[in-house]
């Protein structure tokens, strides 16, 4: 009976399932965010992709976008390429 009643404690949810949010993030930008990304991207320290888009809410190409017209505007430089993305920083 004290067996029994061990296993039965040790019986226990393996298999648990992990849950996912999903985030909806802006295909399109308008006018407003694009100039507020414009104003508040130099003024960071490190600048990737990655943090573009989670602080601004907007999918990866989006941020990428932006990122590459701040560089070809000269407002920002490239610093280093890693592994998987790169790092820019401001002038």
């Amino acid at each position: 009976m004290a067996l029994r009643q061990s296993v039965n404690k040790r019986k226990g949810k393996w298999g648990r399932v992990k849950e996912f949010e999903s985030i909806e993030r802006a295909l399109i930008i308008d006018n407003d965010l694009k100039e507020k990304m414009l104003k508040e991207i130099p003024k960071q320290k490190v600048i990737t992709p990655t943090s573009v888009c989670q602080r601004y809410q907007v999918r990866m190409h989006v941020a990428k976008a932006i990122i590459n017209e701040l560089e070809t505007g000269g407002i920002i430089v490239f610093h280093k390429k890693t592994a998987y993305t790169k790092v820019y920083r401001s002038v």
